[in-house]
């Protein structure tokens, strides 16, 4: 059988995170107001056209499942003498 240790508390823990400082909610918002003013927006121009991409994305994903389905469809009537 396996042999189980047991951790002692030697203090091995040096990969443990140092403990967090706790924040007030007004510190809070000030740094998250601070962080967003760090990120760089997109224009609307990008929205736009990485929307159309996505909905063109789709599209194709759409037609290709449609058609393997349909493939499948028919192999499967094929299979059970369903088909014709």
């Amino acid at each position: 059988m396996a042999e189980l240790t047991k951790k002692t508390g030697d203090g091995g823990d040096a990969d443990a995170p140092p403990p967090s400082r706790r924040v007030t909610p007004v510190e809070f918002f000030q740094q998250v107001r601070r962080e967003a003013k760090k990120v760089t927006w997109p224009s609307w121009k990008e929205t736009w056209l990485t929307t159309m991409m996505v909905f063109i994305m789709v599209g194709f994903t759409m037609v290709f499942f449609f058609l393997v389905d349909t493939v499948l469809a028919f192999g499967e009537r094929f299979l059970i003498g369903a088909a014709g």
